[in-house]
C-alpha cells in the first residue's frame, strides 16, 4: 500500500511544524528518518509533496496540499479507531445508556458523568429520561443499562439497586406571585387557594408519589421539569422543587416559600439501579456513585 497511516502522520507533522527536524522531535525520530519517509512516499507516488529550498521551511506543493487536507480529516478517525480497539480490549463497553430522571439531574451526578467521559473518551454515553426507559426489555420503552431516579416502591427483579441520594423539596414561586408577597409562614390553606405545578404521573412518578406532593386542588401537570420551571418563573403557579436544582441563576427568578405545616424536610430517596451485564465503564460509574 502506497499510502499508510505512518506516512500521512509524517507529512502532516512536517507541514504543521515547518521543518523536518521539528517534525522528528515531535515524532520521536531523527530528522533524516522523517526526510527518508517523505522521500520514499514521493518516489512511490511519483509526486513531489514539498518544495525544498536550503535554509527555508519546506512548503507543500499543490499535490502535497491535496493529500495534507485529506489526511487532516482521516487521521483523527484512524486515531479514534485505534483508541476504540484499545478500549474494547480492556473490557470497556462501546456504549452506555443511562436513564436519569429530570428531578434528580443533580450537579453531583453531572460531575460524575463528566469524569466518566474523561476517563473513557471512546465510550458513547447515551442519556435518556428514566420515565421512558427501563432496565428490562420493554417494547414501549428504551432499554437502559443504569437508571438514576426517585426510588420506586415496586420490587425490582434481576437488577441491583442502592439509595444514593435524596430529593429535598422546597416550595417556590415567582417573586410576582401573591404567595411570594405574603409576610410570615404560609399555611396549607394559603397554598390551596392557588394553582400548583405538579410532575405528571409516570413509571417512576407513581400516583402515590405525586399525590404526596399535592397541596392544592388546582393543578397543572407537567411532563418535564423545564415546564414546571418556566411556568413557575412566569408566575402561573407555585411548585415543589428539588433544592439541589435551585442553582444561583434560578434563585434570581424564583423565591423559596416558607411554610408552617411541614415537620422536618420533605424528602424522596434517590436510587441507582443497574444490570449485571455492565462493562468496565458502567461498573466504574456505579462504584463512584455507591461508595
Amino acid at each position: 500500500m502506497l499510502m499508510t497511516t505512518e506516512r500521512l502522520r509524517y507529512l502532516v507533522e512536517v507541514a504543521n511544524s515547518g521543518s523536518f527536524s521539528a517534525a522528528g522531535r515531535n515524532l520521536g525520530v531523527s530528522a533524516s528518518a522523517v526526510n527518508q519517509m517523505i522521500n520514499n512516499m514521493e518516489i512511490d507516488l511519483d509526486l513531489s509533496l514539498f518544495d525544498r529550498v536550503a535554509g527555508k521551511a519546506p512548503i507543500l506543493t499543490a499535490a502535497g496540499k491535496a493529500i495534507y487536507f485529506q489526511a487532516q480529516e482521516l487521521l483523527p478517525r484512524l486515531n479514534a479507531i485505534e483508541l476504540k480497539a484499545q478500549s474494547l480490549k480492556q473490557g470497556v463497553e462501546p456504549s452506555l445508556t443511562i436513564a436519569l430522571h429530570g428531578l434528580t439531574f443533580f450537579p453531583r451526578f453531572q460531575q460524575v458523568l463528566h469524569q466518566l467521559s474523561e476517563a473513557y473518551p471512546e465510550l458513547q454515553i447515551n442519556l435518556v429520561d428514566s420515565e421512558v426507559a427501563s432496565l428490562q426489555p420493554n417494547p414501549e420503552q428504551k432499554l437502559a443499562d443504569i437508571t438514576i431516579a426517585p426510588a420506586n416502591l415496586e420490587p425490582k427483579r434481576g437488577v441491583e439497586s442502592k439509595i444514593i441520594d435524596k430529593i429535598n423539596w422546597c416550595f417556590v414561586a415567582a417573586p410576582t406571585h401573591p404567595l411570594a408577597k405574603r409576610r410570615g409562614e404560609l399555611s396549607s390553606a394559603d397554598l390551596s387557594q392557588y394553582q400548583q405545578l405538579l410532575p405528571s404521573e409516570g413509571n417512576i412518578a407513581t400516583p402515590e408519589l405525586i399525590e404526596s406532593l399535592r397541596y392544592s386542588p388546582k393543578v397543572v401537570s407537567c411532563d418535564r421539569l423545564y415546564q414546571i420551571t418556566e411556568l413557575a418563573c412566569s408566575g402561573m403557579g407555585f411548585a415543589l422543587y428539588p433544592q439541589k436544582l435551585l442553582h444561583r441563576e434560578l434563585r434570581q427568578r424564583l423565591v423559596e416559600l416558607q411554610v408552617d405545616f411541614v415537620e422536618g424536610a420533605l424528602e424522596w430517596p434517590v436510587e441507582i439501579c443497574w444490570t449485571q451485564s455492565l462493562g468496565v465503564a458502567g461498573n466504574c460509574l456505579v462504584d463512584e456513585l455507591t461508595e
